[in-house]
């Protein structure tokens, strides 16, 4: 049986350009030590990431380009052409660093054999090394399926043995197999197509019904609640991008950000999303203009409520409102926290939306390759990037990094982070990389419409230590939720509704 790329993995691979490449570069930094050199750190990725199957497979198009790809197995497979060398220029620092990332992530990868990519990194100050690998979005989750495959928890354990092999997903098809599977996917996306229509049907129906109940206004499942809906702003963030591209580094304490949950009754993702929103507005304040409504940011859909997210979680994607139009910090971690509670609300199907969301991998099992790079071509070409209203400004995402200490070819792990890609018309990404009790965050954009990303990086850090400076404050920080401090904060007195 077949394997087939799946929807979203395909939209992804279909719809990226020159200009917005669909990659992610994840990135290991080593502490110095006389175990590392380039020849072992290569070693050790040839033998381990081959051990996932979709690292030694390809991807075989079908006849006419009808229907999604499948996955074949490369005979006699050979990672070798697909692993490199750089040095980070003098002195090594950070900026250096960053700035050699910032070239591994404009190119773009071509051809069914360069799926992912890896490279060692010598140069770093202080005699330290870095380990990166690139990942095609047809490797799906790649960031987070490949640590467990070069890390271990100790010093001399053998990566290699932390988990079993994955078994093939098929040789090379024939022209018969690929045919027949053709058929059946055509068969498949028609019935996908009959019940997308019905669940169409069923959430107008919904809707309407809902109006005519005449749900109160202002009520906590209202899509149109004060601050947190309204138009989409254009703003520098939505300019089309070139293939350039700048990346800052930083980390956070996971302990202050703990310390801010707790006193307000959040969870750490609505405060790593509050200092998101006031880094981006300084930044804004700073180098554009602060929109007169929030930022909307594309996240993992299956976001936990109380905990920094998994490994493997973040197959579906949300829209999630950032408040940067706000200036209080209390004001915007409450906002948050109605818009993650109604984003898992949806999650577990319990959302109250006027038109149920269609699922992006629903619809990119009904958009044929060819169809989906000829409409982003045109879309491109058109001026309609421009005047219609953009889908999100960015994406916040995170990845599992595993426990800390890890350990990579016998060295000790000091950092880990995962530059996520852009997107036209959204061309900001924000990741976060869970290593032990730190956070490490990457801010990836395109200089030639977002210049100064360093500013963005450190403004999460730094807007961290004013939510911290917030919950000492009496009489916030002594134990009221955020769901109070959203209700009785005086910029929200004015709209609550009479009983």
């Amino acid at each position: 049986m077949l394997t087939r790329l799946s929807g979203a993995d395909a939209l992804a691979l279909h719809t990226q350009s020159p200009a917005a490449p669909a990659h992610t570069v994840a990135l290991a930094i080593i502490e110095a030590s006389d175990r590392l050199s380039h020849e072992r750190l290569q070693q050790l990725v040839a033998s381990s990431l081959p051990q996932l199957a979709r690292f030694r497979s390809r991807l075989v198009t079908k006849p006419l380009g009808v229907g999604q790809p499948v996955w074949a197995e490369i005979d006699g497979y050979d990672p070798a052409p697909q692993i490199h060398r750089a040095t980070v220029a003098a002195p090594g620092g950070e900026r250096e660093f960053a700035d050699l990332v910032s070239d591994l992530s404009g190119g773009r990868q071509t051809g069914s054999q360069s799926l992912w990519e890896a490279w060692s990194i010598d140069g770093l100050a202080g005699g330290r090394w870095a380990l990166a690998v690139k990942t095609s979005p047809a490797l799906n989750d790649g960031a987070a399926s490949l640590w467990p495959r070069l890390l271990t928890t100790r010093p001399h354990a053998d990566p290699a043995k932390n988990l079993p092999i994955e078994p093939s997903l098929g040789s090379g098809p024939s022209v018969g197999d690929l045919v027949a599977d053709v058929m059946a996917e055509i068969v498949e996306t028609h019935v996908t197509g009959m019940w997308l229509l019905a669940e169409t049907v069923a959430g107008a129906l919904q809707a309407v019904s809902g109006r005519f109940l005449r749900r109160p206004a202002g009520s906590p499942t209202d899509p149109d609640a004060p601050s947190m809906s309204g138009p989409v702003p254009h703003t520098a963030f939505n300019a089309p991008p070139t293939k350039r591209r700048a990346v800052a580094f930083t980390s956070i304490r996971l302990a202050r950000v703990k310390t801010v949950s707790d006193a307000f009754g959040g969870s750490i993702t609505n405060v790593v999303l509050a200092a998101c929103a006031l880094s981006l507005r300084a930044w804004l304040q700073r180098h554009a203009k602060v929109p007169e409504h929030p930022l909307l940011m594309r996240m993992p859909f299956e976001l936990p409520a109380t905990e920094v997210p998994g490994a493997g979680k973040a197959f579906s994607i949300g829209r999630l409102r950032i408040p940067v139009h706000l200036d209080d910090p209390v004001q915007v971690l409450a906002n948050l926290h109605t818009a993650t509670e109604r984003l898992n609300a949806i999650r577990a199907g319990g959302g109250n939306n006027d038109v149920q969301t269609v699922d992006l991998t629903t619809m990119a099992l009904l958009t044929p390759p060819a169809l989906a790079r000829a409409g982003m071509q045109l879309y491109r070409r058109s001026t309609l990037r421009r005047r219609l209203r953009p889908t999100s400004h960015g994406s916040v995402s995170y990845v599992a990094g595993g426990p800390a200490p890890a350990f990579c070819a016998g060295a000790k792990v000091i950092g880990m982070h995962t530059v996520a890609p852009l997107a036209e018309g959204s061309g900001l990404s924000i990741a976060l990389t869970s290593r032990g009790d730190e956070l490490d965050v990457s801010v990836c954009a395109c200089p030639d419409n977002v210049p100064a990303v360093d500013d963005i990086a450190t403004g999460i850090v730094d807007s961290v230590d004013i939510l911290v400076a917030a919950a000492a404050k009496s009489p916030r920080g002594q134990g009221p939720s955020v769901v109070t401090e959203m209700t009785s904060h005086p910029a929200n007195r004015s709209r609550r509704q009479p009983m």
